[in-house]
């Protein structure tokens, strides 16, 4: 395992592990205390072996968990009837919206997907509405690998991207634009979160001084965009974004670049089909 898939690891760990300190909202049918019990065990390890603080993720977390949140329980109650979570890890919406007619396809890297179906499996409780699917985002062609798994391309889908495309190289986030977008009926959205530097700059040198200040050059973030090229992209790509102009966002870090303080956001997009 490289520095890098180190350093991933500790990310989605953290992230999984910081998620169950919120309150968060459920169906009537779904279990509210999925998440403690999916992750139960689990362990913030760093990339030198030292223990993880998973506090440093909970402001991150506290604004964009319950955005997430709230679109699952809307399109569950507007009639949607296949949620796709695309880097899915550890998360629990699958359990804790659980819905009659509504089916869940919780993608991964395939490591992830086999921990994530053993810890299920231990739980005891009614998964027959999710469908795990292991993938490469990098490599893999995801209008394939969800027709596979039996995803329904005739209807809406609501796919959802939370903390997913920064780990992706640029060409990827491309592919997965486009692969969804094949698979999205009339009435489908996609809700992502996208690393956001200010315009102006140029991207490859965000991401390379990203790279060496934050991670001495091994580190697995790998899309940063303007804004405006991330809404040309969804554009590109047949996702439409109404009131772009109305931003949605986190402030992530801050680091020097090309002699400037240059101040790295986590936005929030969501485009329909």
């Amino acid at each position: 395992m490289t520095q890098a898939d180190r350093t991933l690891t500790m990310i989605r760990v953290v992230c999984a592990l910081g998620r169950v300190e919120f309150e968060r909202p459920h169906t009537a049918e779904g279990d509210p205390d999925a998440g403690r019990a999916l992750v139960q065990g689990l362990q913030a390890i760093g990339p030198g072996g030292e223990p993880s603080d998973i506090s440093l993720s909970l402001g991150l977390l506290a604004p964009r968990a319950p955005y997430f949140d709230r679109l699952v329980l809307d399109a569950v109650e507007a009639g949607i009837l296949q949620v796709v979570n695309l880097g899915a890890g550890y998360d629990d919406r699958a359990l804790r919206f659980r819905h009659s007619g509504v089916r869940f396809f919780d993608l991964d890297l395939p490591d992830v997907v086999a921990d994530k179906a053993r810890r299920l499996e231990a739980m005891d409780t009614d998964t027959t509405h999710i469908t795990l699917v292991a993938v490469d985002f990098g490599t893999a062609d995801v209008a394939e690998v969800l027709a596979r798994a039996g995803h329904d391309a005739r209807q809406p889908t609501l796919f959802i991207a939370e903390h997913l495309v920064l780990f992706l190289e640029p060409g990827g986030v491309e592919r997965l634009l486009a692969g969804v977008s094949s698979r999205a009926a009339s009435g489908s959205a996609l809700a992502i979160t996208a690393e956001v530097h200010p315009a102006g700059l140029e991207s490859g040198l965000v991401v390379s001084t990203v790279d060496d200040v934050m991670f001495r050059g091994a580190g697995p973030l790998h899309t940063i965009r303007s804004r405006d090229a991330w809404l040309a992209l969804f554009q590109q790509n047949g996702w439409q974004i109404e009131d772009a102009d109305e931003v949605t966002a986190v402030n992530h870090f801050e680091l020097p670049v090309a002699g400037q303080s240059v101040q790295i956001q986590t936005q929030f997009v969501t485009a329909t089909a």
